[in-house]
């Protein structure tokens, strides 16, 4: 075979493996942006859909508050606060931290363990509270010794959300048992209908991540 034969077939190879390359590149990226999409979108770290999924109890480390209660069917109750999943803005730099409230449900002859199995899973978020307001009041009216006023939720006149920044700025050691004492005295506000820890539907959340998964 002749050196300019040879060439032709190096310089042939070549632009064929470019393309292969784009094509695979080209149609990989939207099952790559769907994955990160559903990624940034989660509200928990990974392993807690794991263990929630399994039906584990979270123990470690990484429990800052700790609670128990026994409920009239005799369950047990097993409340905790721990860190969230950590989120960047567009620049990458970390954004503050969010803290979450799980609360662990165990039949009553269940060891409180890791091991559960866990009847039922609640995931709220530990420092951001949802109010829904009485006809004719608006989110200004709903407020807290600290400093925090309850903001609308676009669209929702009846709806509002109020973030715990500054009682949580305000305190060396976060006291996270007076979180209850803090919903009971929005919920005694005249313009407040309801007021919860905001809820995270962690079941929808784990289906996506199953259903991304086989992608």
């Amino acid at each position: 075979m002749e050196q300019k034969q040879r060439f032709m077939i190096f310089i042939l190879g070549t632009i064929m493996g470019a393309l292969l390359l784009y094509f695979f590149k080209t149609h990989s990226q939207p099952a790559r942006d769907e994955r990160n999409r559903v990624r940034e979108s989660l509200s928990l770290p990974g392993m807690m859909y794991d263990y929630a999924v399994s039906q584990k109890g979270f123990y470690g480390h990484f429990v800052l508050y700790e609670a128990l209660s026994i409920q009239p069917d005799g369950n047990r109750q097993r409340s905790i606060v721990t860190g969230g999943r950590r989120h960047y803005d567009a620049d990458g730099r970390e954004l503050p931290e969010e803290y979450l409230w799980i609360t662990e449900t165990y039949a009553p002859q269940t060891a409180l363990a890791e091991a559960g199995p866990v009847l039922n899973y609640d995931f709220r978020y530990a420092e951001r509270i949802a109010i829904q307001l009485k006809p004719g009041h608006v989110a200004s009216e709903v407020s807290l010794p600290s400093g925090e006023v309850a903001e609308a939720v676009t669209g929702k006149p009846q709806e509002a959300v109020l973030t715990l920044r500054a009682w949580r700025k305000n305190q060396k050691t976060i006291n996270w048992a007076s979180i209850p004492e803090i919903l009971q005295l929005l919920q005694a506000n005249p313009a407040v209908s309801s007021a919860e820890l905001v809820k995270i539907h962690w079941q929808a959340e784990a289906d996506l991540i199953k259903a991304n998964t086989a992608k």
